[in-house]
């Protein structure tokens, strides 16, 4: 089955949540990640496809059992592609889009609606921001460009640094000084030095 790679409006997952509700029969926490959880909200008007994260390890294995049952087609680890063509991608516990957020990210997440027994969630703001800018590809920064304005960068930063603690990415540090420095200047956002200081003395740690 081809993935067509349309864009995936918040209208559209909706609908596709709608139509799959009707098989769920046990309730299902979805917290939405990354482009997707930023559609829904309102940041940006269409994702290439559906980014998901399942808590419990319970939760993930009905998920995947459900999507066979309904007729998505497997595709490597994470994806499933629906009859349509869309693709979901399936996370699980707190590695979101292969970044280890903190524990308490998904209880950090907004609850949106309701589909049956699906409760939909998005990441929170500072979650997608830390999850982008680890990953940090042209797209991600695009997004990232459109979120900053919405959000404290004190509070950014703290969490940044909390998530980071214990990563094994050597250049981690490095990447929230360039976004700070580089990207900031680029956007023309201000920032108080301050910050960009106190960044500075966590790289020489």
């Amino acid at each position: 089955m081809a993935h067509n790679r349309e864009d995936i409006n918040a209208e559209k997952l909706f609908e596709l949540l709608e139509s799959i509700s009707g098989f769920v029969d046990k309730k299902v926490r979805m917290y939405t990640l990354g482009g997707t959880a930023l559609t829904i909200l309102g940041v940006k008007n269409s994702t290439l496809d559906i980014d998901i994260n399942i808590e419990s390890e319970k939760e993930y294995k009905y998920v995947c059992n459900l999507f066979e049952k309904i007729g998505f087609e497997r595709s490597g680890d994470i994806r499933w592609i629906t009859q349509e063509g869309l693709a979901f991608d399936l996370f699980h516990s707190s590695s979101i889009l292969g970044t280890d957020l903190l524990d308490d990210c998904l209880k950090k997440s907004r609850y949106i609606k309701s589909f049956g027994n699906i409760e939909l969630y998005t990441l929170s703001l500072y979650d997608i921001t830390i999850s982008k800018l680890a990953r940090g590809d042209p797209r991600d920064f695009d997004d990232i460009k459109s979120i900053i304005k919405k959000i404290d960068i004190k509070i950014l930063v703290k969490r940044y640094k909390e998530t980071m603690e214990n990563s094994a990415v050597s250049h981690y540090k490095q990447k929230l000084l360039d976004l700070l420095e580089i990207k900031f200047k680029g956007w023309k956002i201000n920032i108080d030095n301050k910050i960009i200081n106190e960044v500075k003395r966590w790289m020489e740690r």
